[in-house]
C-alpha cells in the first residue's frame, strides 16, 4: 500500500481563516496506509510562520528530514535554512517527535528565497549519505538576473561535538543544465526503487513556469559526488494549459509546489496556496486544497483528491 505524506504549514496568528495552510512538499511511502492528521509536537512554531518547505524520508534510520526555508540569524542581513530530523510513529501517543535540529551552513539574503526541497541520497562508493537541497532562486541568490542558473547544494551532516551544534555542511554544488530557463525552482524528486540505484531520473519543477524538466542523475567519485545531465531529447514539459485564444494557452496549474515519483514514468504533484493577485482559475484550485489541508502533516489515502494532486504520465 502506498502512503502520501503531505507536509503543510499554518500561518497561525496572521491566518485569514481558522485553518489557513499551504502545501510544502509530498513524500510517497510504500507501506501501511491511514488517514490521520499529525500535529507538530510542540508549540515552538505556533505563533509564527514555520517556514517549512522540504520534506524527505530517510530509509537508513526510518526518519524524515524537514527543511525550514530560511530563518533569521543574529545578523539581520543573513538568513539560514534549518533542518529538523523527525520520527513518525502512528502507534505513539505523540506520533511526531523532533530528534534533532541542525542549521545549514549557507547564507541567504532573504527569508523567502532559500531552500525549497530536500532529497536524501546514499553514495555507494564512499558509503556516505547526503542531502540534496534545491535553491528556490537562480544561483541560490534572490538578486540573480539570469534565469538558467539552477543550483542544488550537496550537504553532509556534521554531528554535534562538545559546545558545537550539529550542522549541515556544503560539500559541493550540482549545476542544472543551462538550457533550463526557469525563473524559480519549486521542487525536485529522484526516481529510484532502491536507496543505491543510480543512475536514474531526476525531475525538476518550476511553479512560476508551470513546467517540468526531467534529466539524469548519477554518482561520481569526487565532489560534488553526483552529476546531473540532460536526457537525449532534453524536453521541458508544460503542465496542462487552458486555451486562451485559438493560438495561445494560459497556465492552468499556477502553484505546483510538491513532486514525487509514483513509478518510472509517473509523477504526483501537489498545489500550493494561490496568491492574492492570481486569476480565479488559480484560486479555485486553492479552494479545493483548503478543504483537505487541515493540520501540520496529512497522511492521505492514495491520490483521490483530483484538484490537489495531478498524476502525470510520461517517458513511456
Amino acid at each position: 500500500m502506498e502512503v502520501l505524506f503531505i507536509f503543510t504549514f499554518r500561518y497561525s496568528g496572521i491566518a485569514k481563516l481558522p485553518n489557513d495552510f499551504e502545501t510544502s512538499d509530498i513524500v510517497l511511502r510504500r507501506d501501511g496506509c491511514t488517514d490521520r492528521l499529525l500535529a507538530w509536537p510542540d508549540a515552538s512554531l505556533s505563533t509564527k510562520k514555520s517556514q517549512f518547505e522540504g520534506m524527505i524520508y530517510n530509509p537508513v534510520d526510518d526518519t524524515y528530514f524537514v527543511a525550514q526555508e530560511a530563518i533569521k540569524t543574529s545578523n539581520s542581513k543573513i538568513f539560514r535554512s534549518n533542518v529538523f530530523e523527525i520520527s513518525i510513529d502512528l502507534k505513539d501517543a505523540t506520533p511526531v517527535r523532533v530528534l534533532e535540529s541542525c542549521m545549514i551552513n549557507w547564507n541567504f539574503t532573504s527569508d523567502n528565497k532559500g531552500i525549497e526541497v530536500l532529497e536524501f541520497v546514499s553514495h555507494t562508493t564512499s558509503s556516505r549519505t547526503y542531502l540534496l537541497a534545491l535553491c528556490e532562486a537562480n544561483d541560490c541568490n534572490d538578486q540573480s538576473k539570469p534565469d538558467n542558473k539552477g543550483r542544488i547544494l550537496v550537504l553532509e551532516k556534521k554531528k554535534a561535538l562538545f559546545n558545537n551544534n550539529c550542522s549541515w555542511e556544503h560539500v559541493g554544488t550540482l549545476y542544472l543544465p543551462s538550457s533550463i530557463h526557469f525563473q524559480e525552482y519549486s521542487a525536485i524528486s529522484i526516481q529510484y526503487e532502491q536507496l543505491t540505484r543510480f543512475p536514474t531520473y531526476i525531475a525538476v519543477i518550476s511553479q512560476e513556469m508551470s513546467q517540468i524538466w526531467v534529466g539524469r542523475i548519477e554518482e561520481i567519485s569526487k565532489a560534488p559526488f553526483f552529476s546531473i545531465t540532460s536526457l537525449q531529447n532534453n524536453i521541458i514539459y508544460d503542465l496542462p494549459r487552458f486555451p486562451k485564444t485559438v493560438k495561445t494557452c494560459t497556465i492552468q496549474y499556477c502553484n505546483i509546489e510538491g513532486i514525487t515519483w509514483q513509478d518510472n514514468n509517473q509523477i504526483i504533484l501537489a498545489s500550493d496556496a494561490a496568491k492574492d493577485d492570481q486569476p480565479n482559475l488559480c484560486t479555485l484550485l486553492f479552494f479545493s486544497t483548503k478543504l483537505v489541508e487541515l493540520n501540520e502533516i496529512h497522511i492521505h489515502y492514495r491520490f483521490i483528491v483530483i484538484n490537489l494532486f495531478l498524476l502525470i504520465r510520461f517517458l513511456s
